[in-house]
């Protein structure tokens, strides 16, 4: 996990003066969105030579507010099985 900045520290202590809680739940709160896709992400069982539409059932697209839909596209997966067959011979 990246140093938080002083500016970051400085949010961090208003908004936990804000709502009268720890500076160490507001961190907390923060990250838990990364934590919760990280471990998601860490479940999904992706095996070799699955379909497009095998692929697609795993549902792993993520909205974060003010960053954007994160998702595995099928295109990249095909990428990676295509290095993992170069890399074998």
């Amino acid at each position: 996990m990246k140093r938080e900045t002083k500016a970051e520290s400085l949010k961090i202590k208003e908004i936990a003066n804000k709502y009268g809680i720890s500076e160490m739940d507001v961190r907390k709160i923060i990250h838990s969105q990364f934590s919760f896709i990280r471990d998601t992400c860490r479940k999904l069982v992706i095996d070799d030579g699955m379909t497009k539409e095998e692929f697609d059932a795993l549902k792993s697209n993520f909205t974060i507010p003010s960053i954007g839909k994160m998702y595995a596209s099928h295109f990249l997966y095909e990428r990676i099985q295509e290095n993992k067959k170069k890399s074998k011979n």
